[in-house]
């Protein structure tokens, strides 16, 4: 059964009642010894005495009550089961004489020592109540050969400083066996296995383990000397390596990171504070703190999240900002350092305390142990940054056009002139640079664009002002070969269109005419057109292509009535055959008096209205025959 969780036994429950049962052990004066309420008599029969008070008790059987208990005959004191319990440990000792004591273990700081595991032993002698010492009364006093120990039982209070204080002045080994989690109710085998084995049980003194605690706090003082020793020799060497670095990065030339922008927006008075750290970094003070600023926390003004500084220095590192002797620096190496060079930061210190500065200057903000920049600061950077952007465009822009201008001026003329160089030369009037005046000179941009135009070919008029680009002599040939290349488009154009005109009316005769014909129109001089051939016609103006069209639609509808007028003189032929025989040949061909406007019916026949008159004639011809 678990001491913890009372009983588990269900006949012990049947026999015994439950764990509401408290007092359950009377006290026998005669025979000294405790009997559980299983062992008595009913009623004031049971002669036993409280444990505590020694009053009379009255056993209280199952068959009375729910659980079978004693109870004082009169008042109660209250304290009869805990004494009960304490009494009975003290019994079961002292009869089983043998004891399991715990594991001999002394730790102290980092240092661990096991002396022995907890183990049972069994001695030769027990004392209860050992009085011999002045200072202290033991509840047992167990002895076998040379061992002498000291037991304590804790059923409510456990052994307070005082009491172990004056058990590690008597020298004897000491034990405390911690019996408060017992039930009061458990029965006299099961607190014989909690007290002799299972229940917890501590060392209240132990020469051995005192004596390692001794050695392990000697060798301390030893390794911590050695320690000191070693630190204080560390830091030494780090503090020398400190100083060489301090004076390599003075002795660098200063850069600073966007300094164009760091002025602008009022951080350059910044980036000198004094704050020390100096020599953890490769670089001048300067020059890390404005890439801080322009580099790690700027990136983020579109965002305006806070950064860690353990962040803000991870990255310098990285970037080789950072010496690599200090990034990882223990506190106490950190601290022997500072002792040393009163100067001396970590690198995460310098840092810091350089952000809280600006801080305290209202230029960034702190939350815990990040930082952003000021609200203010963030908008003023923006807006130098979108209006440098402008500028750096149009700088680029006129870059790209001075340069393809260059490619167009001869050798000869552009000399050594590049691009910088241009950027270089002195304004005419201002008698400054001109990357420093192109800002307010707000036509070069054009005049450049049209001078390019006049190189391309694309224009004829050139800029007022060259920009001293030397380009007057590669302007006025482009010019000339301007116009010379305009003369012969305008010459190919006029070719082409003719081409044009002359291919439409070929389009055209094939619509309107077979080949036969097409090559006797086109063979054909135009008699009202000066004798001018169709094709010769048609190339000289869309207004004579008109002329030589309308000449082909005579052409063809004139071929078109000739076809006609054969087809109907073969029928004609046919019907004087039929009328006038071999003689009808003859007949055809004669005029008639008063007929056919004086012409030959073959003639006179053209189409179907003239092939009936002329049918007519001969008809008439051949009844008056």
């Amino acid at each position: 059964m678990s001491i913890h969780q009372g009983h588990d036994n269900p006949e012990i429950r049947r026999q015994y009642g439950d764990d509401r049962a408290r007092l359950v052990y009377g006290w026998d004066s005669e025979k000294e010894k405790l009997f559980h309420i299983s062992e008595a008599r009913r009623g004031l029969a049971c002669g036993l005495t409280c444990p505590h008070c020694k009053g009379v008790l009255v056993a209280h059987l199952k068959d009375d009550l729910k659980a079978a208990h004693f109870a004082h005959h009169g008042p109660a004191c209250g304290g009869g089961p805990e004494t009960a319990l304490h009494i009975l440990c003290k019994e079961i000792i002292r009869d089983e004489l043998r004891l399991t004591i715990p594991r001999e273990f002394a730790a102290h700081g980092s240092y661990e020592r096991l002396i022995s595991e907890a183990r049972e032993i069994v001695f030769e002698h027990v004392t209860l109540e050992f009085r011999d010492h002045v200072e202290v009364i033991p509840d047992l006093r167990l002895q076998v050969d040379d061992l002498d120990l000291l037991v304590e039982i804790a059923v409510t209070h456990p052994c307070g400083e005082e009491k172990i204080a004056r058990l590690k002045r008597l020298g004897t080994a000491a034990v405390e066996i911690d019996m408060s989690s017992v039930l009061r109710s458990t029965p006299r085998d099961d607190v014989r296995r909690a007290v002799v084995s299972t229940a917890p049980r501590v060392w209240l003194f132990n020469a051995k383990i005192e004596s390692a605690l001794e050695a392990m706090r000697l060798r301390e003082r030893r390794d911590v000397d050695v320690a000191a020793k070693r630190l204080a020799s560390s830091a030494r060497r780090k503090i020398e390596a400190y100083g060489r670095t301090r004076q390599s990065a003075s002795e660098q030339k200063l850069r600073i990171k966007d300094l164009a922008a760091i002025r602008a927006v009022g951080l350059r008075e910044h980036l000198g504070i004094r704050i020390g750290g100096t020599g953890c970094f490769t670089v001048r003070s300067e020059t890390w703190r404005s890439v801080v600023l322009a580099t790690i926390l700027r990136p983020r003004l579109y965002h305006h999240r806070f950064l860690a500084t353990d962040h803000i220095v991870a990255r310098l590192f990285e970037e080789g900002y950072v010496h690599s002797d200090f990034v990882k620096l223990t506190k106490d190496l950190a601290d022997a350092m500072r002792n040393l060079d009163r100067e001396f930061l970590t690198a995460w210190e310098a840092v810091h305390r350089y952000l809280q500065a600006l801080t305290t200057a209202g230029l960034t903000e702190q939350q815990h142990l990040s930082f952003a920049l000021k609200t203010g600061l963030a908008e003023r950077w923006r807006d130098w940054e979108v209006t440098e952007q402008r500028k750096n465009d149009r700088r680029n822009s006129i870059s790209n056009l001075v340069s393809r201008i260059l490619e167009w001026i001869p050798d000869e003329d552009r000399a050594l002139m590049t691009v910088g160089s241009w950027w270089q030369m002195t304004e005419t009037e201002s008698g400054r640079p001109r990357n420093e005046t192109f800002e307010t000179d707000t036509s070069i941009d054009n005049d450049l664009e049209r001078l390019l135009e006049v190189l391309d070919l694309r224009s004829s008029i050139p800029p007022r002002n060259l920009h001293g680009l030397p380009a007057k002599r590669a302007i006025k040939e482009a010019i000339s070969l301007r116009v010379e290349n305009e003369a012969k488009a305008e010459a190919q154009h006029a070719a082409d269109e003719a081409d044009r005109r002359r291919q439409s009316l070929i389009r055209l005769s094939e619509q309107a005419l077979d080949e036969q014909d097409r090559a006797d129109f086109f063979r054909t001089p135009l008699a009202d057109q000066s004798g001018v051939l169709p094709l010769d016609l048609a190339e000289r103006n869309h207004t004579d292509l008109g002329l030589a069209e309308e000449a082909l639609t005579r052409f063809a509808q004139t071929r078109r009535l000739e076809r006609a007028a054969v087809e109907w003189r073969s029928k004609l032929e046919d019907e004087a055959r039929k009328l006038f025989g071999d003689g009808a040949a003859r007949v055809v061909r004669q005029t008639v008096d008063g007929k056919l406007d004086g012409r030959p019916p073959l003639i006179y026949c053209q189409n179907e209205r003239t092939f009936r008159a002329a049918l007519g004639v001969l008809q008439w011809i051949a009844q008056t025959r």
